[in-house]
């Protein structure tokens, strides 16, 4: 994780609350390692793999065309309503904002790097054909 640098890769960093829980004195048990720049001068390590496995619902759409019934009387061909929507759910045991993220380079494929999570939006819409 990257708030876990302790500040090493520039000022701007964070640091999470799990720096809380850092070695601190010989004997200590924590799977936090010291706060110093050699145990985080390098990102690229297997103490922060974890699995990104995820179901997502990416998208759906609901919708309903009133009965021929209905737009006869009104002199309309064909009303439809409908509802569509995008990453609407996400089902993960990842820490991360979005699993999906990608970001690296040949040899370091899916660090996210904080990437912000893909939006979720929702849209209504209706069409008339007279």
């Amino acid at each position: 994780m990257l708030g876990e640098t302790g500040g090493t890769l520039d000022a701007g960093r964070v640091l999470l609350a799990s720096q809380l829980d850092r070695w601190t004195t010989p004997g200590q048990v924590t799977e936090t390692p010291r706060l110093t720049a050699a145990n985080y001068s390098r990102q690229e390590n297997s103490r922060f793999f974890e699995d990104a496995s995820y179901l997502r619902l990416r998208s759906l759409t609901l919708g309903y065309t009133l009965p021929r019934t209905l737009t006869d009387r009104i002199n309309i061909s064909k009303v439809r309503f409908y509802l569509t929507g995008s990453n609407l759910l996400l089902f993960t045991k990842y820490t991360g904002a979005d699993p999906e993220s990608n970001l690296g380079t040949q040899n370091i494929q899916g660090y996210d790097y904080g990437t912000p999570p893909q939006p979720r939006t929702v849209q209504f819409g209706l069409n008339v054909s007279l």
